[in-house]
């Protein structure tokens, strides 16, 4: 049966915790100009009909770092780069508009404006003089493509922009903002990449359904397009680019491209050979997991260096002196954070600081005088007093492959006395990592302790774990979580009967499925955006996108061979089977999983007589982003926790401590000034 809406907590006593660890970043990531001496970025807007600011700080001005602001009125600023050492390019986003019989229909549109670092003031607008050839396209809604700065050249960039039914690549004007093009596209055409002259060594073109991409390159400006690479991509996985560039080499004839060639297992960085086109040298690899993405100069576009995930983020520069200051970088943060260079300019670095308990801050190091300097906090109203260390969960799954968790444990507690929140991760092609997790975050705020297993099927420890999982929704996909659960209970982490499961997308697929098959094991069950109905969910893909299709029938199975297999595994043919209450969310919008997944479940949990409560959010797609959505989401997750397993059981009144929950007021400012050793 239905819980009545009228259980449902007050919206307006949520937690301020809540509000603060889902805001957005109160700063952007800043950049420097070329020389190092400046440092752009801005301040975004917490209020609604306020524009976001621009921040120029000049961090050698005579009496200590200065600033310069610069308001763009209603405007948000999306992005920040620096044409040359005098001019700012500022991407910012406002309403456009067109008639149509007589209506006004409005949509977001963005523009790259060219500042001067000396006023801030008149703004050029960039492709100003192509009218509406460009600016009125709406296939350039979004006209903010930055190619290649051009740092030999500090009057023009490279940017991509459609005309008529072709995406060209334009010389950009950043003084007067005129365009010429400067390489002929097709109707596919998606991206450009470029030598070190500027002229295009790598396309990019896109299906046009956006499922295929397909890469071609050349070494010569006026040789022949050779295709590279082609391969699926698909909204729900995590999965790399099988092909994609990672940066210009010292070779004029080479490339840097980040990706797996077939046969290669692991995502892993190589260098290309544009003349030949073939792989000729592989230039990072790990072991055990994939190399999760590279660093590309902003400026120069050469390769700097690349990143892995074991755990946590660990990045390795190219150039060893550059890597011996990284490493005494992170011996002065401790080990337990992710320390990812941002930017390099002059002899100054950028650098993102963050962790389980630590939301985000951003230093300047520098590299002569070897000083760490804190610039600003992403999240300044968090408080760090509130947040719940991780602890990472090795365990071995019943098969006796080894697996990896991270459990958050609400602060000073532990053991069987604190209930628990299984949460896998959507995807499933996606993983967990050891950092800030503003979900977790908020659970173990409210006394949960947080488990989210990195299942076989995850992405990030190559291609035979990820595809370990392939056919496998309910089996030992499952498993796998099943097996971390006992894991925790064997070790005295978690009680038996105070566990409840939730998820988001797949997650809500396997905390459906893990409540129906494992009807012992949780207390409660919250799932948001799930597919319920495997048959009919992939089946769903046939007509509207053939390689979308394909890769569901590849991952979930075949909807008519596989059919009684997929029919057992679907959790709207097991509601009999919950012995717990069921809470699920669902988007009316969502255009990935049909929010008829959800009724369906809705409607056989009725059928079966079993307690549930069903929210469908208006207008609301998959993506699982902060907002009032996830806000109601949360919160009436906590009052099913609270009633459930909560750290206080409820009686009659599953409200009774719902106004009761606070945060502390302030938090701890950023570090001193200090030099590493």
């Amino acid at each position: 049966m239905a819980v009545a809406a009228s259980q449902s907590p007050d919206p307006d006593a949520a937690s301020d915790i809540l509000d603060q660890l889902l805001a957005a970043p109160e700063y952007s990531s800043p950049k420097l100009s070329p020389s190092g001496r400046y440092l752009a970025f801005y301040a975004q807007s917490q209020e609604d009909g306020e524009g976001d600011v621009l921040i120029v700080r000049d961090l050698d001005a005579p009496d200590g770092p200065a600033d310069r602001r610069a308001s763009f009125g209603e405007l948000a600023i999306l992005e920040i780069n620096w044409a040359n050492e005098d001019r700012i390019l500022v991407t910012v986003a406002s309403l456009g508009g067109v008639e149509i019989i007589g209506r006004a229909i409005r949509f977001p549109v963005s523009r790259v404006m060219s500042v001067p670092r000396e006023t801030l003031t008149n703004a050029v607008a960039l492709f100003d003089d192509e009218g509406r050839n460009v600016t009125g396209n709406l296939r350039n809604l979004d006209l903010n493509n930055i190619t290649d700065l051009l740092p030999d050249d500090p009057d023009h960039i490279l940017m991509s922009a459609w005309r008529g039914r072709a995406h060209h690549l334009w010389r950009v004007n950043v003084h007067t903002g005129q365009a010429d093009v400067a390489e002929r596209g097709n109707s596919r055409t998606a991206m450009w990449y470029t030598g070190p002259d500027g002229h295009a060594v790598m396309r990019v073109e896109v299906s046009a359904r956006g499922r295929r991409v397909t890469v071609f390159t050349r070494d010569q400006p006026r040789s022949r397009w050779r295709r590279a690479a082609s391969y699926r991509i698909n909204e729900l996985s995590d999965l790399a680019p099988e092909f994609e560039w990672a940066g210009l080499s010292d070779d004029p004839n080479m490339i840097y491209v980040y990706g797996r060639p077939e046969g290669a297992g692991r995502n892993n960085v190589y260098l290309y050979d544009l003349a030949s086109g073939t792989y000729a040298e592989t230039v990072a690899t790990h072991e055990r997991v994939d190399i999760d993405s590279t660093l590309v100069h902003p400026r120069t576009r050469r390769y700097v260096g690349h990143v892995y995930v074991e755990d946590r983020q660990h990045f390795v520069f190219a150039d060893t002196r550059l890597q011996r200051h990284l490493t005494g970088i992170e011996g002065f943060f401790g080990g337990e954070v992710s320390v990812v260079p941002l930017d390099l300019s002059g002899n100054r670095m950028t650098l993102y600081v963050s962790g389980p308990t630590e939301p985000g801050a951003y230093y300047v190091y520098d590299t002569e005088a070897r000083s760490i300097d804190p610039l600003y906090l992403s999240r300044p109203d968090i408080p760090l007093d509130d947040l719940s260390p991780v602890e990472i969960v090795r365990y071995t799954a019943r098969d006796g492959l080894e697996l990896t968790g991270y459990l958050t444990l609400p602060a000073g507690r532990s053991g069987v006395s604190v209930p628990l929140v299984v949460m896998p991760h959507g995807g499933p092609e996606m993983r967990d990592v050891y950092d800030f997790d503003p979900v977790a975050q908020y659970l173990a705020f409210n006394g949960y302790a947080v488990f989210q297993p990195n299942f076989r099927g995850s992405s990030g420890y190559g291609d035979a774990f990820a595809e370990a999982g392939y056919r496998q929704w309910g089996g030992v996909m499952q498993d796998d979580v099943t097996d971390g659960v006992e894991h925790l209970v064997a070790t005295g982490r978690a009680a038996r009967d105070r566990i409840c499961i939730m998820g988001f997308s797949y997650g809500g697929y396997s905390a459906l499925v893990g409540g129906a098959m494992a009807p012992d094991a949780y207390q409660c069950v919250i799932a948001s955006a799930a597919a319920t109905d495997l048959p009919a969910f992939v089946e769903g893909w046939r007509d509207r996108d053939e390689d979308a299709y394909e890769y569901w029938r590849e991952v979930i199975g075949d909807p008519d061979s596989d059919s009684d297999r997929l029919q057992q595994v679907s959790p709207v043919n097991l509601a009999s089977e919950y012995r717990v209450p069921v809470l699920l969310f669902h988007g009316d919008a969502d255009e990935i999983v049909p929010v008829e997944q959800s009724r369906l479940m809705a409607m056989a949990l009725e059928t079966a007589g079993m307690e549930y409560r069903y929210d469908e959010l208006p207008g609301i797609g998959h993506s699982l982003t902060p907002g009032a959505n996830l806000r109601e989401q949360m919160n009436r997750s906590i009052w099913l926790l609270n009633r459930t397993i909560g750290p206080q059981r409820f009686g009659s009144d599953p409200f009774a401590d719902w106004a009761n929950l606070s945060s502390k007021d302030d938090r701890g400012e950023a570090a001193v000034p200090v030099e590493a050793d």
